[in-house]
């Protein structure tokens, strides 16, 4: 059986080029996708940026004068947002939008003592997931979300052996 087809739009801002693993983000989205039993043609988008960036997305729609290191932006909630050309698939559907700081990880990963690379996959990972619907509002949903990252990237991402410091700040 072929592999599902989950049709990604990635993009980077151009100071933070060449810093990230785009393959291995793609690997990582596509796996959480297939492993979340999405139909092929299920689709995102993903942005790659500073802080300045996220800072402002944040103020705009969280009301929060602050940076933030992921947001996402599930297409069936609040404002409608148009699909990216291309996304139009009608056996899969267009879970909506992720942005991350890059700086942000930069800072978080520093802390943690992990790697950048390993900090972005947390984050967008993060941020996938809560397009899929999983959330942090209570312990159990907290924890919920929290064993899926861990099974995915390691205990050390919220603070195992290798971790020292705050997971993420969304």
């Amino acid at each position: 059986m072929p592999a599902a087809r989950y049709p990604l739009d990635i993009r980077v801002a151009s100071p933070q080029r060449g810093q990230v693993d785009l393959v291995a983000l793609r690997r990582l989205i596509r796996e959480v996708l297939r492993d979340e039993a999405q139909p092929a043609g299920t689709a995102l988008a993903l942005r790659v940026a500073g802080d300045a960036f996220l800072h402002a997305l944040n103020l705009e729609h969280r009301g929060v004068d602050a940076p933030t290191d992921v947001l996402s932006f599930p297409y069936d909630e609040g404002e409608a947002l148009p699909v990216p050309e291309g996304f139009e698939d009608e056996e899969g559907r267009y879970l909506g939008d992720i942005a991350i700081s890059l700086e942000a990880a930069a800072r978080q990963a520093k802390s943690a003592r992990i790697t950048l690379d390993e900090e972005v996959q947390h984050i967008v990972l993060h941020g996938v997931l809560h397009l899929l619907g999983y959330d942090h509002e209570t312990a159990a949903e907290t924890r919920d979300m929290e064993e899926r990252e861990e099974r995915r990237l390691g205990a050390h991402i919220h603070g195992g052996p290798r971790r020292r410091g705050r997971a993420h700040t969304d």
